[in-house]
């Protein structure tokens, strides 16, 4: 990648504590309850599986308020500028 958007996306997964989780059986099991409960689309379901499947609570990052209705996600609202 170029650019500003290419700086950012090597930062992005530069960072010591980003954690990248392989998708299981666990992940898609705890993504469908997700789903169906909250009603969230599948990817955002499949995301905050993968962030609930970690062995200790990690911090999810969002600019969606959707996730907060997932009591056990520790949530921080992203505020962006447009």
């Amino acid at each position: 990648m170029s650019g500003t958007l290419g700086i950012w996306y090597d930062d992005f997964f530069s960072t010591e504590s980003l954690q990248i989780v392989d998708l299981s059986r666990n992940i898609l099991e705890i993504a469908t309850r997700i789903r169906a409960t909250f009603g969230l689309k599948t990817p955002d379901a499949l995301q905050a599986a993968c962030c609930l499947s970690l062995e200790s609570q990690h911090l999810f990052l969002t600019e969606d308020r959707a996730f907060s209705k997932i009591e056990q996600l520790l949530v921080c609202k992203v505020l962006t500028q447009t």
